[in-house]
């Protein structure tokens, strides 16, 4: 039926609208694509009701058939493109628009009472209408709806609840569809991957402009941090916190937040909302002692909040903050199989994974990677003296100490007992790890205990190398520098065994 999307103008006289006068009968399963089409045409054509098309997102008329176009009272000879849904509506039905849109975007369709209005007379016309979407882009947004009337009558009004409770019970099935399913990702999915699901589903299940999930900084501060979002770009990154947002509000108040109207708003700011062609929203918190986050969903023109809506969101956040116990559970296990329970630092296993990836990246730049490999001198004999308490704490302060003097792209680990790795990604070459080993000074690991001096050995890639090769020969070179006497460093070269300072 390609040619109901042609923009055509209405017929001057009787029934003629562009559309074939007349269509070949065949018989029953006989009928080509091209005769089908035809038939469906005329027959919508010849159609006692009112029936048409306009684009979801303008709003622009596509196509009124004749009893339509004399309904509305549409000017003859008058393209139908020249006009959108909204002028053939009351301000009433036009009121309804976010409901409607809810409903097509989440269930496709929409049956109920409105106004339409005669565009000569400007009189209301009531009636009831079918709303249905005939097409969808890529991502499953609505692109073309079709709608159909009829007169209210009695058998209709008798109808309409029965229709109404039908379309309650579909959104509700709706909803917990997608609550079953998001709770299935808050077993699996990772953060990322839920939080995208989430806003995705709110703003699809309630016809809203846009919805994000915003999380509350540890440490207080001026502003959340967006980690989901779901709505037109470009993306926010941060929203203002306390009682510059609505956002920022609910997380303060520890509460939902429903804001109908953003110019009748007086708890918090709304200059954001303004900026953005925002007219209300909600906020529901995410967690509690403390809250986590805040999930919102803002639409684009003022308009009631429903209960329905809020329970709605309520029941996502809710499984939001159920995956966050997971999420967060799994992150602390992933961090202690990771890092050494002692000093804090990354173990062997994580050293070795950013050691992979940094050269694996030095590979496709053609950059180079070096490692220190770093063991405190006489530590046995320090441990004796000390009693393990005392060895834990040089260790410690050691730690603390090749923190301090590497750079915030370099990885400090420990290897085990007194052995540690610092991973140097993208140097120039031997000298900027040199300058790293010099600043590596003694350590003073227990009051009394006097200084404590490491030993170091350094290799920088040359050729392909493995991991545990660069490891290997930087462990080669810092046994040689231990060899030559306390408290030196040697740099391992392939032709070479080393040379020490």
């Amino acid at each position: 039926m390609t040619e109901l999307f042609e923009p055509y103008r209405v017929p001057q006289g009787a029934a003629q609208s562009g559309f074939p006068e007349e269509v070949t009968r065949s018989e029953p399963g006989s009928l080509s694509g091209a005769a089908m089409s035809a038939q469906l045409v005329a027959a919508v054509e010849c159609a006692p009701a009112p029936v048409g098309l306009w684009e979801f997102g303008s709003g622009r008329l596509r196509y009124l058939n004749p009893a339509a176009a004399a309904l509305v009272g549409f000017p003859e000879g008058c393209e139908v493109s020249a006009r959108t849904a909204a002028d053939v509506c009351t301000d009433a039905a036009v009121a309804q628009a976010p409901e409607v849109s809810a409903a097509l975007t989440g269930r496709g369709r929409w049956c109920g009472r409105t106004e339409l209005r005669h565009l000569r007379t400007g009189a209301p016309i009531p009636m009831v209408l079918s709303v249905f979407v005939t097409e969808r882009d890529e991502d499953g947004r609505p692109l073309l709806i079709g709608v159909i009337g009829r007169e209210p009558s009695t058998a209709g009004e008798q109808e309409h609840p029965l229709l109404a409770a039908l379309a309650e019970a579909d959104q509700r099935c709706r909803e917990q569809h997608v609550l079953a399913e998001l709770s299935r990702l808050a077993v699996t999915a990772d953060l990322d991957t839920l939080l995208t699901a989430a806003t995705a589903e709110v703003t699809a299940l309630l016809g809203v402009r846009c919805a994000a999930v915003a999380r509350v900084p540890d440490t207080g501060g001026a502003a959340l941090t967006v980690l989901g979002y779901h709505g037109p770009g470009p993306r926010p990154i941060t929203v203002a916190a306390g009682r510059g947002s609505l956002t920022g509000c609910a997380a303060t108040e520890a509460a939902v937040v429903c804001c109908p109207d953003r110019a009748r708003e007086r708890r918090f700011a709304t200059a954001d909302m303004a900026a953005h062609g925002l007219g209300g929203g909600i906020g529901v918190p995410i967690g509690h002692d403390p809250i986590w986050g805040v999930l919102t969903a803002h639409f684009a023109r003022p308009c009631p909040i429903r209960e329905r809506e809020v329970a709605l969101l309520r029941a996502v956040a809710a499984v939001l903050s159920t995956a966050l116990g997971r999420i967060e559970a799994e992150e602390r296990l992933r961090h202690r199989s990771l890092h050494d329970p002692l000093t804090g630092l990354p173990n062997r296993t994580l050293a070795l994974e950013r050691l992979r990836a940094a050269l694996d990246r030095a590979a496709r730049t053609g950059g180079r990677v070096a490692v220190l490999v770093i063991d405190l001198d006489n530590f046995r004999h320090l441990n004796a003296r000390l009693g393990h308490a005392g060895g834990d704490a040089a260790l410690i302060r050691l730690a603390d100490r090749l923190r301090s003097v590497v750079r915030p792209t370099d990885t400090v680990a420990r290897l085990g007992g007194d052995e540690f790795l610092i991973l140097c990604p993208a140097v120039t070459g031997p000298a900027d790890v040199i300058a790293i080993a010099d600043r590596i000074a003694s350590v003073d690991p227990h009051p009394g205990a006097g200084p404590v001096t490491a030993s170091i050995g350094i290799a920088v890639t040359g050729a392909a190398v493995s991991p545990h090769e660069l490891i290997h020969h930087a462990d080669r070179a810092m046994f040689r520098a231990k060899a030559t006497g306390p408290g030196r460093y040697a740099l391992h070269h392939p032709d070479t065994y080393g040379t020490c300072r």
